[in-house]
C-alpha cells in the first residue's frame, strides 16, 4: 500500500513540474518588474507579477520576439520580450541574443483552456477571442498598440 502511495505521489509531482516548466522552456530572469498578461498585448488581463531579478521559465516567444510566454511561481502568461533575459551555461543573455526558445503563435481558446479555466475573466473568453482576431496575434507586430509611445520592435532581432 505504501508503494502505491509513493508511486501516485511521484506521478502527481512529475505532472505538476511538467505544467510549470514545459520541456522546451528555457530558464531566464525578469529584467524589469513584469506584468504577466493572459495574452500578448497590454489589453489582456494581468494574471501575475514578477519582481526584477525573479527567475522565470521562457516557454517561447512570438516570431518577432515582441512577446514571450513565461512561467513564474505565480502563474503563466505573456510578457514583453525585452523585459526578460535567458540563461545559458550560467550566463544571462540579453534580449535579441540566440536564446534557443520555441517560436509560438497565440490562440485565446487553447491557451486559456489550458491555463485560465479557474480565473474570473475566463467567462469572457469568446469576447477575447474576437478581440484577438482583431489584433492579428498570430502575426502580432509588437508596435505601439497601447499608445504608450514605445515601438516594441526597436530591439528585436533582424530577420
Amino acid at each position: 500500500m505504501l508503494k502505491k502511495t509513493l508511486v501516485a505521489s511521484a506521478l502527481v509531482l512529475g505532472a505538476s513540474i511538467m505544467v510549470a516548466a514545459p520541456a522546451s522552456a528555457v530558464p531566464g530572469y525578469a529584467v524589469d518588474r513584469l506584468d504577466v498578461k493572459a495574452g500578448p498585448d497590454y489589453d489582456y488581463p494581468t494574471v501575475a507579477y514578477a519582481r526584477s531579478g525573479t527567475r522565470i521559465e521562457i516557454n517561447g516567444c512570438l516570431r518577432d520576439w515582441s512577446w514571450c510566454d513565461v512561467s513564474t511561481q505565480r502563474g503563466r502568461g505573456w510578457v514583453l520580450g525585452e523585459d526578460v533575459q535567458a540563461e545559458r551555461q550560467g550566463r544571462r543573455l540579453a534580449y535579441g541574443s540566440p536564446w534557443g526558445v520555441s517560436t509560438l503563435t497565440f490562440n485565446v481558446g487553447s491557451y486559456w483552456d489550458n491555463n485560465y479555466k479557474n480565473r474570473s475573466f475566463y467567462r469572457d473568453r469568446e469576447n477575447w477571442n474576437r478581440r484577438s482576431s482583431d489584433y492579428g496575434h498570430n502575426d502580432h507586430d509588437g508596435r505601439d498598440r497601447d499608445g504608450d509611445g514605445r515601438d516594441h520592435d526597436r530591439d528585436r532581432p533582424k530577420k
